[in-house]
């Protein structure tokens, strides 16, 4: 006898697609509803992006369509939550107050820390993480400012 696979149902399906969806029309009326549309033209693509792949998500999801797994486990979930939360605050708080390479290298280093299963005791382990935080943020600089110039919001510090 053969087990078959959870799928999950189609107001499952549909939560996360109708999330993103709205975020997308959120990115999207923001970067498009501006005096000067040079600078915001990263989020204007990244939101016809989302908007459009939301919405065929949200399509097969309402018609049944998708064959996904049953969704996540809420012990998984609560591995996940101090991630999101930490997201949410760097996204409504550090990046408008520190600005965004700040804000984002500090977000970043919590993150590795909370994640890193390396001990939390060891001066090496945090000059490690240091140096990462360190190197990714120059990627993230280099992509950004450089390669695309987008234009990041500006806080306390760059």
């Amino acid at each position: 006898m053969s087990e078959q696979p959870e799928v999950a149902g189609r107001f499952q399906q549909s939560l996360p697609a109708a999330a993103l969806l709205a975020l997308g029309l959120w990115v999207g009326y923001t970067s498009f509803n501006t005096e000067d549309p040079q600078p915001y033209l990263f989020p204007q693509l990244i939101s016809v992006a989302l908007v459009l792949l939301s919405g065929m998500a949200l399509f097969r999801a309402f018609k049944g369509t998708n064959r996904t797994g049953a969704g996540v486990p809420l012990d998984q979930l609560g591995r996940i939550a101090p991630a999101i939360g930490l997201m949410l605050v760097c996204v409504f708080v550090m990046l408008p107050e520190l600005g965004f390479y700040s804000g984002s290298a500090l977000g970043f280093f919590i993150l590795f820390s909370l994640y890193d299963p390396a001990s939390h005791k060891s001066p090496a382990v945090w000059l490690k993480r240091l140096v990462i935080t360190a190197g990714f943020m120059t990627l993230i600089y280099v992509v950004f400012a450089l390669g695309l110039q987008v234009q990041t919001p500006r806080g306390l510090f760059i």
